[in-house]
């Protein structure tokens, strides 16, 4: 089993009802979610952003209101065109089809990286690896921001051998995959960060359930 090609295959199924299983047209859910917009926008004022896994684009039309550009990538195909519908008329927005593990084809060096609700999709294994790669990409001393889920209850997850959480996901034609969803802690996420980022600061917000992580990359020119 390729845990990373299991992920990309569920959101791919996933890709036309995400918005609404995620609650992005909830109309209170949506006045929740201000404060940690404004957060996003706030941080990423001015910048050229490289986005990783963007969905339908959703998180990329909030920063986009603040950077000075974005480029929102995506592994598959159907949420990119998702997210050019989305992001049609705003004109400092790309969108690229491009596999995080290795962006190839993503050109030019980025002044800021941007991810919601992916690194918790990353094996353990994979994650300096995936660093390494969004790093290539952006120039000395860029700021980087993710934002994830806090533990939260669910039915059918197991551990493997590695540590990874996996879930077992359903989509509305009934099939399903084991996908990982890590709750990494703070210790281990600065862990992984070490050599590869400066200036790390991470916080949680239980009344929203989810952590941010905003570092820079290291400068070593």
């Amino acid at each position: 089993m390729c845990l990373t090609d299991d992920v990309a295959r569920y959101y791919a199924a996933r890709a036309q009802a995400y918005d609404a299983s995620a609650g992005y047209v909830d109309a209170l859910a949506e006045r929740l979610r201000e404060p940690i917009k404004e957060r996003f926008r706030e941080a990423l004022m001015g910048r050229d952003v490289l986005e990783i896994a963007c969905g339908t684009g959703y998180w990329t039309e909030v920063i986009a209101m603040a950077a000075r550009s974005v480029l929102a990538t995506d592994i598959d195909p159907g949420m990119i065109a998702l997210a050019r519908s989305r992001l049609s008329s705003i004109g400092n927005v790309r969108c690229q089809i491009a596999d995080a593990y290795t962006l190839n084809g993503v050109q030019g060096y980025f002044t800021a990286a941007f991810s919601h609700w992916w690194w918790s999709h990353v094996p353990k294994s994979r994650v300096k690896e995936f660093l390494r790669v969004l790093h290539g990409k952006l120039v000395p001393g860029a700021l980087v921001v993710f934002a994830d889920q806090l533990p939260y209850e669910w039915p059918d997850r197991r551990c493997d051998a590695e540590g990874n959480s996996l879930e077992r996901r359903t989509v509305g034609d009934g099939r399903s995959w084991e996908i990982v969803k890590n709750f990494p802690t703070e210790k281990e996420i600065t862990g992984h960060l070490a050599g590869l980022g400066v200036g790390t600061s991470y916080r949680e917000y239980p009344e929203s359930g989810y952590w941010a992580l905003t570092y820079n990359t290291e400068d070593k020119r």
